[in-house]
């Protein structure tokens, strides 16, 4: 199946019909390649998650809250609220990400395991990114 779909994305692009049609060739070849999601990847998308985003979330929280302007540091260990905040609202996001993702693979809807899977990958880089904003990497 896969071969068939990679030839006919080949057949499109050589006759020029990809862009008649304004798909753009990328998105073409990423809908074919991520075809199908399996339980193994989210399996380690979760293991990954947990091991670097939920952990320093975890370890973001614990410590005392900054005091009117002050900011994190190595010397001087604390949270800001505001950012705790997003960082918790960013975590029940990838945990709504996970668990439509497993309904759609259990359930055997593929392509909506993949819009979901693809989903909670934005989700999950948005906590990465929130988690180095927040300064507690370099703790």
């Amino acid at each position: 199946m896969k071969k068939l779909l990679t030839a006919l994305v080949i057949a499109l692009t050589v006759s020029g019909c990809v862009g008649q049609f304004g798909t753009r060739i990328s998105d073409t070849i990423s809908a074919v390649s991520h075809f199908s999601i399996t339980q193994g990847q989210i399996d380690t998308a979760r293991s990954t998650y947990d091991g670097t985003v939920l952990a320093s979330l975890r370890r973001y929280a614990l410590l005392p809250r900054c005091k009117v302007g002050q900011t994190i540091s190595i010397n001087n260990p604390c949270h800001d609220r505001g950012m705790l905040v997003k960082l918790r609202n960013a975590d029940k996001v990838v945990e709504k990400g996970f668990k439509d993702t497993q309904i759609k693979l259990d359930t055997g809807d593929n392509s909506g395991a993949v819009l979901a899977y693809d989903t909670l990958m934005i989700a999950i880089d948005t906590a990465k990114a929130l988690i180095a904003k927040s300064g507690v990497s370099v703790l």
